[in-house]
Parts: C-alpha cells; sequence; structure tokens
C-alpha cells in the first residue's frame, strides 16, 4: 500500500542575532515518528508574504490574504494528513491551517501549540500559565493524566491513567474546550491535556510531545492510529 504523505507545518525558528538568514523548523523527532509508522512526510511552508512572524504563543492578529490562504491550502491538498508543532510562537498560517483540514475532513494531530492553534481554530483559546509548573525540559519528566472513557484518545492508549511530559506554558481550562470539542483527558489539577472531534475521520489535539516519548507504547499507537487514518 502507499506510504500516506503528512503534512507538518513549518514553525519559525527563534531569531538569532546577527544572523542574515530566517529559518523554519521542523521537529526531527515528529519526522522519525512518521517515518517510523509508515508515513512519508513534507514540510509546509508559510504562506505570509513577509519575514515578520508573530513571536508569541498569545495569538497572532495578522490576516492572510486571499492569495496566502490559497497558497496554504494548495500545499494542504497535497497531504493525507497534517500535524501541527509544538514550539514557542504560533502564527495565523496555522490557524487557518487547522480550519481548512477539519473543514475538509483531513486527518489532523495539535501537538502542545498544535493544540493551541486547533483550539483557536474551532473559535475558542488559551491562555498563559504564569506559575510555569507545567514547563519542564527534562527528557524523563512525566506527570499523570486522566483519559476519559469512550472517546479517540482512550480507544488509542487503552487505559484511564497515564504518564506524559510537560513543556507548555500556555494552557485552557473546562470552560474554554467544553462546546467546540470533545475533552479526552486532563491534568490533576484540571486542565485539559487533550481533546477531539468527534465528527471527523481523525483530529487530536494533545498538551504534551508524544514524539519526545519514543519508548513509549501509547505514543508509538498514536501515530501509528493517525498514520492509519491517513491512509483510509
Amino acid at each position: 500500500m502507499k506510504r500516506p504523505i503528512i503534512g507538518v507545518l513549518a514553525k519559525q525558528s527563534a531569531p538569532r542575532q546577527d544572523d542574515l538568514v530566517h529559518r523554519m523548523d521542523l521537529v526531527d523527532e515528529i519526522r522519525m515518528m512518521v517515518l517510523k509508522h509508515g508515513g512519508n512526510l513534507i514540510m509546509l511552508t508559510p504562506t505570509e508574504m513577509t519575514f515578520d512572524f508573530n513571536q508569541s504563543d498569545l495569538g497572532d492578529d495578522k490576516i492572510l490574504s486571499d492569495e496566502e490562504k490559497q497558497l496554504l491550502y494548495q500545499q494542504i491538498d497535497l497531504c493525507d494528513g497534517i500535524i501541527l508543532q509544538g514550539g514557542d510562537y504560533s502564527c495565523s498560517y496555522e490557524v487557518e491551517a487547522a480550519r481548512y483540514a477539519i473543514d475538509k475532513d483531513i486527518p489532523l494531530i495539535g501537538i502542545c501549540a498544535g493544540f493551541n492553534n486547533i483550539l483557536r481554530a474551532l473559535g475558542s483559546n488559551i491562555y498563559e500559565d504564569k506559575t510555569r509548573k507545567h514547563s519542564s525540559r527534562s527528557l524523563t519528566y512525566r506527570h499523570p493524566i486522566k483519559i476519559y472513557n469512550d472517546n479517540l484518545l482512550h480507544t488509542i492508549i487503552g487505559k484511564n491513567d497515564y504518564e506524559v511530559n510537560s513543556l507548555h506554558e500556555m494552557i485552557a481550562d473546562e470552560q474554554r474546550v467544553k462546546g467546540y470539542a470533545k475533552i479526552c483527558a486532563c491534568s490533576e489539577d484540571g486542565l485539559i491535556e487533550s481533546f477531539t472531534l468527534e465528527d471527523k475521520k481523525f483530529v487530536l489535539a494533545m498538551k504534551w510531545h508524544p514524539e519526545l516519548m519514543a519508548d513509549d507504547e501509547g505514543a508509538n499507537n498514536i501515530f501509528v492510529s493517525f498514520i492509519n487514518a491517513c491512509k483510509s
């Protein structure tokens, strides 16, 4: 069977002092997970006609032109599935990509900032966790979450108690997700860790980074299930 094409939205690199060029990033661990589990990967580039990208994950007020939107849609139409990466910044083109993928029922994963941008595409938003207690750069750090029954994540993971990493400072509570999507999991302090759209082929948003949990069966199963959905 032909390997599905998975498009990953490029993220703006952090500005470097005295650097003469602009760069776009793709998380290599995502590339490895996609290739490992049967997909081919391409990077989807921003279509904004400027180098002046947003440098915050609190939101982006830039409005894409019709031409910029059409160029973005043409890239997405090449793909069988879309991944929105995590990162420190979020831009309007990521929200628009999420909105278009949902509208066209293209399988979609949102990781960390990708979670935020899917939520924005649905009409809600996140807010800043000024305590920073959910931000740990340790590769070994895990914290417990509760996965509810009868949702896509529970079908994939197969259990209610699960442990995930935590590298984010933007959060969403139940009020910001309920009514927009089906909540899949929450942290011990009641923050939303995952949500899905039940009327779509595959939409899964996660606050954690499964690509950084390559030795975990559940993390691998997330990519397996996503890529299988991209084949159908």
